[in-house]
């Protein structure tokens, strides 16, 4: 399995070196003007694509990729050209990534449209569709659909290596929508404003990644596509049984879930070191070969990468 710890921050280059040197198999970035993930108020995040530019000079082996581009911050056409231009400072290490967008308060404060639900998956379908035809084909794409054009007949300069497009999904409509035109799948929680839901509709645990996974499959077979699944995982490594337990009751009342979806939740997993590096084992036992994590503190932190052989391992 690979993993991939937290986003690039303030210091791309820092923190991108930090993390090669660490092990990591990757560094990323998140994309927004300002963010506010519950139960924190909302903060300054830096440029996205920007970063990561910096980050490929400033390293030689980790893949380089985004979690997620939001679809309606900028044209398709935009993203793949950026991509293909990381790709080849990093000498054929880029990877596109793409979602929805979801964070509501920004959208308003930047005039952008969010739009229902319905909308966001069909701009996304859209949005990936240009971006995987212009980085198969050197830039050339023949498309015009609801929410883009984009028709361009002159190629650019070849990429070191085709970068893949990745969507992150966390709703079947979504998902299936997206298993049939994307190279890999990130599977995400479902979120209301910013806050997780881990009812026993939503929560995330083997059975139901599992149905997630089946379903992704068979869509992207319906359409003759590949695809490959990673997820995104917000953890908390507890140091005592006591603490375990005290983490687990707070996001049960923050998220509207129980005791028991809880203790099942694997992408907003709550437990201790040696509990935690089962539910990794779980992931890659259901076919995912790539963590993106986000620890929750500095013991978190820390445990990730004293256990980062093991968990590269699995």
């Amino acid at each position: 399995m690979k993993v991939i710890g937290r986003a690039l921050g303030f210091d791309p280059v820092g923190e991108a070196r930090a993390a090669e040197a660490a092990g990591f198999d990757g560094v990323r970035v998140i994309d927004h003007f300002f963010s506010g993930l519950a139960p924190q108020p909302p903060h300054a995040v830096s440029h996205s694509l920007s970063g990561l530019a910096a980050a490929a000079v400033a390293t030689e082996q980790v893949l380089l990729t985004q979690t997620m581009l939001a679809a309606g911050m900028r044209h398709p056409a935009e993203c793949a050209q950026a991509v293909a231009t990381i790709d080849r400072i990093s000498g054929g290490r880029a990877e596109l990534g793409l979602g929805t967008g979801w964070y509501r308060p920004e959208h308003e404060a930047m005039g952008l449209a969010l739009g229902p639900p319905a909308e966001r998956v069909a701009r996304l379908v859209e949005a990936a569709t240009i971006c995987r035809a212009m980085l198969e084909q050197q830039g050339t794409a023949s498309f015009e659909g609801r929410f883009y054009r984009a028709v361009c007949d002159i190629e650019w300069h070849p990429t070191p290596h085709v970068p893949a497009v990745m969507v992150g999904a966390a709703r079947p409509r979504l998902l299936q929508a997206a298993a049939r035109v994307a190279n890999r799948i990130d599977l995400l929680e479902v979120m209301d404003d910013g806050r997780p839901v881990l009812d026993e509709d939503n929560v995330n645990d083997e059975q139901h990644l599992a149905a997630r996974i089946d379903m992704a499959r068979r869509s992207a077979e319906d359409a003759g596509n590949q695809l490959v699944f990673s997820t995104t995982a917000n953890i908390t490594v507890a140091e005592s049984g006591q603490d375990r337990e005290r983490f687990r009751e707070e996001l049960a009342g923050m998220s509207g879930g129980t005791a028991a979806t809880v203790e099942r939740e694997l992408l907003r997993a709550v437990d201790t070191g040696d509990g935690m590096f089962e539910r990794f084992a779980t992931l890659a036992g259901l076919g995912i070969d790539r963590v993106h994590v986000r620890p929750r503190d500095d013991v978190t932190e820390a445990w990730l990468r004293e256990s980062l052989p093991r968990l590269q391992a699995l």
